[in-house]
């Protein structure tokens, strides 16, 4: 695939001999979700945990001073109780440039990030490749208080239509080191283009045939769906235009110099194209090291 062997060449650009040594990062995240099935319907509204674990190898570089590239290769596992077909694997390639305007601590930066990652899945409507780009910004405000900003896009090419979204986002970050050893930070942001959403097989007949309204019935006659029984026999998985606003606050203890243990809430409320409105709340704990 070209935009592959694009992502291989990027990594090894980024990735030249330095004099900082190669770095591994692991990652494990449980997350419970609420309305993990993303249904507009309460009666549909499914709760499960998501398991999450991450293994990165990286390199960076600083060619001087202010200018620093970093490269990584990424593996990732995922399982959902209840729903084994939204077990999943992937793998892929990220690579970031990032300037550095000025010295010490309260200098602004800026950074270029891209990625590619392939996602195999027991869902096979969901195979495929996700590409990704965005631009960060950030600065210190005082000796404890940090703010960024980031605009990002994203492209995920799957074997079902339905599987194939296109959406860019834009949030802000605020982080307060309360003190060496504890981090709060809260973000807020918005998301517009396409994401999937799920129906039981008793809801989408009436969807379509018009039981919930000529406008829903006239637009979900119109967009990609298909039966995959994701969440149970006959759910169908289909997808549609909108936005999504959300927003999370997390408290980050550290336990050690390399390790973290990140506790975060997320709130999305998505609302599509005709008016049909989706909610979300997560709540995720994580296990960052860096050996």
């Amino acid at each position: 695939m070209p935009r592959f062997g694009v992502s291989v060449l990027l990594f090894a650009l980024l990735a030249l001999p330095a004099a900082q040594a190669v770095n591994l990062r692991m990652e494990a995240v449980t997350t419970r979700i609420e309305n993990i099935t993303r249904a507009s319907s309460p009666g549909d509204w499914k709760d499960a945990n998501r398991h999450e674990a991450l293994l990165s190898l990286g390199q960076h570089r600083e060619w001087r001073t202010g200018l620093l590239t970093a490269g990584s290769i990424e593996l990732g596992a995922e399982d959902v109780t209840h729903f084994n077909l939204l077990t999943a694997a992937t793998q892929g390639l990220a690579g970031t440039v990032r300037w550095k305007f000025g010295f010490g601590p309260f200098a602004p930066w800026v950074a270029v990030d891209a990625g590619l990652r392939h996602r195999a899945s027991r869902l096979d409507f969901e195979d495929g490749w996700t590409t990704t780009a965005a631009l960060r910004t950030g600065k210190r405000l005082t000796s404890n208080l940090r703010f960024s900003a980031e605009a990002d896009w994203q492209q995920q090419d799957s074997r079902g239509a339905m599987f194939d979204l296109r959406h860019h986002r834009v949030f802000a970050t605020v982080t307060w080191d309360i003190t060496s050893w504890l981090q709060l930070s809260h973000g807020n942001g918005r998301l517009w283009g396409s994401f999937t959403a799920n129906a039981s097989p008793t809801v989408w007949p009436r969807a379509l045939s018009g039981g919930l309204g000529p406008a829903i019935a006239a637009y979900y006659n119109t967009v990609p769906w298909a039966v995959t029984d994701a969440y149970g026999r006959g759910w169908v998985t289909y997808r549609v235009d909108g936005h999504v606003s959300f927003w999370w606050l997390e408290l980050s203890p550290a336990l050690g110099r390399n390790t973290s243990l990140p506790l975060r809430y997320e709130s999305r409320f998505a609302v599509n194209r005709v008016g049909v409105k989706y909610r979300q709340d997560l709540w995720s704990l994580a296990l960052l090291h860096k050996f």
